[in-house]
């Protein structure tokens, strides 16, 4: 599932191809992923113009310009690509926007996901945005509230660090990522660490997330032909998906075991 820095890529490259352009065609394949019937919708964001492209946690919220916001979550497998003018759209979308321009922006694989229409009201009066934690790269998010907001949890670290209303945007590659920074591991409970590594793993968070972030994150999928951002973060990857391998730093075999019900890997070694 796409995180907050391959979701950040997806609000950029929106920004930049999509931003001031007006919807002039909707093409509807799977109604299921709509909160509304496809021809209220098609009807609703016809003719609109897109004024802003903003991002809440892993959901994409989409403005424009008649008051109504369009909230993208892709979930497990979605994923949004963007076809120029004359370029053969391949695939089979769940929902296509042509703009004024021929352009086409295509919502891919939205069977768990969703293309919501909603009023544009503050971000967290969006029902689909309600009960999510802070964002952790907000300058807001100081290392005392999150001292303070793991005071009140006793849980094991990874599956918290996963948890939406704990903190927003981080699922399980950046929450492997960001404890084997900090040198801890996953099953461990959070009123067992220390301040120094609460400090250490709050730091890591901000780090590896900007960081993700500025390089495309892990994303396999391209925005559009020319994307040479999306994905620029895999070769930087210290334990996901590394079972087996060896621990850049110690050189032990990266693990993995169930925590909380997600695959946890970390170096067996470096991680206490």
């Amino acid at each position: 599932m796409p995180e907050i820095p391959e979701i950040e890529t997806v609000r950029r490259h929106l920004t930049e191809k999509v931003q001031g352009k007006i919807i002039q065609k909707v093409e509807i394949a799977r109604e299921k992923s709509l909160n509304v019937p496809g021809d209220i919708f098609a009807a609703s964001i016809t003719g609109q113009q897109v004024v802003s492209v903003n991002r809440r946690a892993k959901q994409i919220i989409i403005g424009l310009a008649n008051n109504h916001s369009l909230v993208v979550h892709f979930m497990l497998e979605g994923y949004a690509r963007f076809f120029y003018a004359g370029e053969e759209a391949a695939g089979t979308p769940s929902v296509t926007l042509t703009f004024h321009t021929g352009e086409k922006l295509s919502f891919f694989k939205l069977t768990l996901g969703y293309l919501h229409l909603a009023p544009t009201v503050k971000l967290a009066d969006i029902p689909e945005l309600a009960g999510l934690g802070p964002e952790p790269l907000s300058p807001e998010f100081s290392l005392d509230i999150f001292r303070q907001r793991l005071s009140e949890r006793r849980a094991m670290i990874k599956p918290l660090l996963m948890n939406q209303e704990f903190i927003a945007g981080i699922g399980n590659v950046y929450s492997n990522e960001t404890l084997f920074c900090s040198k801890i591991r996953p099953e461990r409970k959070t009123t067992t660490l220390t301040e120094a590594e609460q400090s250490k793993l709050y730091h890591c968070i901000r780090d590896i997330l900007a960081l993700a972030t500025r390089l495309g994150g892990v994303y396999e999928e391209k925005f559009a032909a020319d994307d040479i951002l999306t994905g620029g973060f895999e070769p930087h990857l210290k334990v996901a998906y590394r079972t087996g391998q060896p621990c850049y730093i110690c050189r032990s075999s990266i693990e993995t075991k169930r925590v909380g019900g997600r695959n946890a890997f970390y170096c067996p070694v470096c991680q206490r």
